[in-house]
């Protein structure tokens, strides 16, 4: 019994075989197998071709501007994406949410704003999630200057996401991450 089975299955891969080496053989005839290569390394080649597009909230040095405006508003503890001290301010063109980071950083560097203070920031506008955020890295209030953030976009604060309480941290990794 155990040689039938050997000889059947001899039989079937014996045809598997002839099927696969005939349909290489027509590839071949054709180009086709020469061809899905090619394509096969085009799409590859493509695929690494593509500009690195920044992800949503990202800050992009390139497209730094400078914000002047007045003070509108101040909060320490913004439930608003990216989580932290958010400085509603007064432009010419119109009112803009700027990011501070965490609010302990600013108090720990002696930083504060206040409605109706004239203040200068540096940093880049960015989307997040669906709303438009300046993401400050200087704050300039007269002749007082806070750096925020580095040239790369990273928060100075050290430990900021640790420093804050863990209701807000479940909020900010649930929202994706730091800022």
């Amino acid at each position: 019994m155990n040689l039938k089975i050997c000889v059947r299955l001899a039989g079937a891969s014996l045809g598997c075989a002839l099927l696969l080496s005939m349909g290489a053989a027509q590839d071949v005839r054709t180009g086709a197998a020469s061809e899905g290569a090619t394509q096969t390394t085009r799409a590859r080649t493509a695929s690494r071709a593509r500009p690195l597009v920044p992800r949503a909230g990202a800050y992009d040095a390139k497209r730094e501007t400078v914000l002047e405006g007045t003070v509108a508003s101040y909060t320490e503890s913004s439930q608003t994406a990216p989580i932290g001290a958010h400085a509603m301010v007064q432009t010419a063109n119109g009112s803009v949410d700027v990011h501070l980071g965490p609010a302990s950083y600013l108090h720990g560097n002696n930083f504060s704003l206040a409605a109706g203070e004239a203040v200068k920031f540096a940093g880049v506008s960015t989307t997040v999630n669906g709303g438009t955020v300046f993401l400050a890295r200087t704050a300039q209030k007269g002749s007082q200057v806070l750096a925020i953030r580095s040239r790369a976009g990273s928060l100075l604060a050290i430990g900021a996401v640790r420093a804050l309480p863990e209701s807000q941290r479940a909020q900010m990794k649930a929202q994706g991450g730091a800022r």
